[in-house]
C-alpha cells in the first residue's frame, strides 16, 4: 500500500470518507432574524499578505466578485445530543473560540439576490474544502449569491494552523468532550470527526451574524436568507444539526445536502425546507435509497454519479489542492485529490463524467425558489433495488430510476459510481474510442440527438438548468468524431 502524508489524521479522515461518519452511521421562506438566545460573533478581518487556504479570489477577480477572510470569536455552549430525532440539550455555555470564515460575494450590492449559502465545510482531507462550493460555483456567481465557508470543526482548525502558523496560529475550537453528567464522550467518533463540541455554536453564530447584517463580514448587504449547506461527512453534522440545533434557534431558511446526509432520518415536523443530492455511490454505500420526501423535503438521486465528479475536482478541487501544498505524495511532493485516489485505485481515470454539479445547481436553484415564492422542487423517483437491497440495472448495466443525465444515458463515457477497495467512493469514467462512439451511436449528429433528449427531459422535469443544458449540448457537438471516415480505412 503507497503512503501518503499530509498528516496523519488527515489521510486517516479521508479513508474513512468524503462520507467519514457515513461508514459508522452516515412555506415560503421563515425569517433570517436569529434566536436572542444565540449572540453574534466577534469579527475581524485577517489583515495577512497572501491567499486564504482555499480561496478563489484569483477566479472571482474576473467575475466582479471579492473574496475576503474573517477571524470569528466567541463563547460557544456545548449540547449532548441522546436522541438524533430530538432536540438537543444544553450542557453548559461560554467556551470561548476563535475560528475563521471565507466569504465571497458580488461587488457591487445592486448583483446580490438576497441569499448566502453558509457551508460548513468538509475536514476529511485533514483540513477545509469547499466541495459544494466547488459545484455550485458558475450558479453563485451567475445569479448573485453570497458564499460563506464556515470552518466549525477541530480537524479544519488544526489543519489551517499547520498550513500557516501566523496566519492561523490564534484559532482554536479546544473544548472537553466529556459530559459532565456520566462522563461519556460528548461527541463520539464517527459523528463527523469526533470531538466537535463547538461547531454547533460556532455554524449558528456566524449564521446569526450574517443574517444580522452588523458586523463587515456582508459588506452591509440585505441579507435576506440563510441556506446551510455541506457535503459528505459535513452534509452528515448538517443532518444533526437540522434535527437537534435548528428547533432550538431557527437561523438556517433552508438546507442543501450534498450526498445525502445522515444514515438516519430527518425530522419532517420542523417546516424547514430541505433538498439533498445523493449519488449512486452513496445509495451503495448506505444500501438504499433516503426516506420519502415530505412537505419541507425533498430528496434527489443521480443514477452513475460517484462521490463527486470530474468536473469540481479536475476544474476546482485539484488546482486549489495543489496550490495549498494540501496533499502529498511519498516523496514529499505535492499531489492532487486526483492523484491521491487513483494511486490504490484498480481502474482508473477516476470520478465519474455523471456531473454532479449541474444536479447541484438545479438543487439550489430550487430550494432558493421555494423559499422565495413557495414554488417547491420536483419530486424524483429513487434509483430501483431487488429484494437484496442490490440496484436493478439493464443490459448496459444502467440502474433504473433516479436522475438520468445525458452524460449517463448517451454517455461518451463508461461510467462507474463506485471503485473498489480504498477508492470505493471515487468511481471512474473511461472514455470511449472514436470507434466505439461510432458503434454506439451510428453518427456524430445522432449522438448530439440523443444528448440533445435527454437534456429537453432534465429540463422539463426542473433537474437541470437552461445555462447547463445549453452548455451539455454545445460540448456534445464538439465532442467529434466522423463515423464515416472511419468506414473507409
Amino acid at each position: 500500500m503507497k503512503q501518503f502524508s499530509r498528516a496523519a489524521a488527515g489521510i486517516d479522515l479521508l479513508r474513512r470518507g468524503f462520507g467519514l461518519s457515513l461508514a459508522a452511521c452516515l412555506a415560503v421562506h421563515g425569517s433570517v432574524n436569529a434566536s436572542p438566545s444565540i449572540p453574534t460573533a466577534a469579527v475581524t478581518r485577517v489583515a495577512s499578505a497572501g491567499l486564504p487556504l482555499n480561496s478563489d479570489a484569483q477566479q472571482l477577480a474576473t467575475k466582479n466578485y471579492v473574496e475576503e477572510e474573517f477571524y470569528v470569536a466567541g463563547k460557544a455552549n456545548r449540547y449532548r445530543i441522546p436522541d438524533v430525532m430530538a432536540n438537543a440539550q444544553l450542557i453548559d455555555k461560554a467556551h470561548p473560540y476563535v475560528s475563521r470564515v471565507l466569504v465571497r460575494r458580488p461587488a457591487d450590492p445592486a448583483r446580490f439576490n438576497g441569499t448566502v449559502v453558509v457551508e460548513w465545510l468538509n475536514v476529511s482531507l485533514g483540513h477545509d474544502a469547499d466541495f459544494v462550493y466547488a459545484s455550485v460555483r458558475e450558479l453563485l456567481v451567475r445569479e448573485g449569491y453570497a458564499w460563506v465557508g464556515v470552518s466549525a470543526q477541530h480537524v479544519g482548525v488544526e489543519g489551517l494552523i499547520a498550513s500557516n502558523p501566523s496566519r492561523y496560529g490564534k484559532l482554536t475550537l479546544a473544548a472537553s468532550n466529556s459530559d459532565p453528567v456520566g462522563g461519556k464522550e460528548i461527541d463520539p467518533p464517527g459523528r463527523g470527526a469526533g470531538g466537535d463540541v463547538l461547531g454547533w455554536d460556532v455554524f449558528s453564530q456566524v449564521g446569526a451574524t450574517v443574517a444580522g447584517g452588523a458586523s463587515p463580514i456582508m459588506g452591509g448587504f440585505k441579507v435576506e436568507r440563510l441556506i446551510a449547506a455541506g457535503e459528505s461527512q459535513s452534509s452528515f453534522r448538517l443532518g444533526m444539526y437540522y434535527n437537534s440545533i435548528q428547533p432550538l434557534y431557527g437561523i438556517y431558511d433552508g438546507f442543501l445536502l450534498y450526498d445525502r446526509g445522515p444514515e438516519f432520518a430527518l425530522r419532517t415536523d420542523l417546516g424547514t425546507k430541505l433538498v439533498s443530492f445523493g449519488s449512486e455511490f452513496m445509495n451503495f454505500f448506505l444500501k438504499g435509497s433516503p426516506q420519502p420526501d415530505s412537505t419541507n423535503q425533498r430528496w434527489w438521486e443521480v443514477a452513475g454519479a460517484s462521490h463527486e465528479s470530474v468536473d469540481e475536482i479536475a476544474n476546482y478541487m485539484d488546482p486549489q489542492i495543489l496550490r495549498d501544498h494540501a496533499l502529498k505524495g511519498p516523496d514529499g511532493a505535492s499531489i492532487s485529490l486526483t492523484d491521491f485516489e487513483a494511486a490504490d485505485c484498480a481502474i482508473t481515470p477516476v470520478w465519474s463524467r455523471v456531473p454532479n454539479g449541474d444536479v447541484m445547481k438545479a438543487a439550489l436553484k430550487g430550494l432558493n425558489t421555494w423559499l422565495v415564492s413557495g414554488v417547491a422542487p420536483p419530486t424524483v423517483p429513487r434509483l430501483v433495488s431487488d429484494d437484496q437491497k442490490q440496484l436493478v440495472r439493464d443490459t448496459q448495466g444502467r440502474v433504473s430510476g433516479g436522475i438520468h443525465t445525458a452524460a449517463y444515458d448517451a454517455p461518451r463515457a463508461k461510467n462507474g459510481a463506485y471503485g473498489s477497495g480504498k477508492c470505493t467512493l471515487a468511481g471512474y469514467h473511461i472514455d470511449f474510442t472514436p470507434q466505439q462512439m461510432c458503434q454506439r451511436y451510428g453518427s456524430h449528429a445522432e449522438y448530439v440527438n440523443q444528448v440533445q433528449r435527454i437534456v429537453n427531459v432534465n429540463l422539463r422535469d426542473r433537474v437541470l438548468l437552461p445555462e447547463e443544458a445549453e452548455r451539455t449540448v454545445n460540448e456534445a457537438r464538439q465532442l467529434t468524431f466522423d463515423c464515416g471516415a472511419l468506414e473507409a480505412r
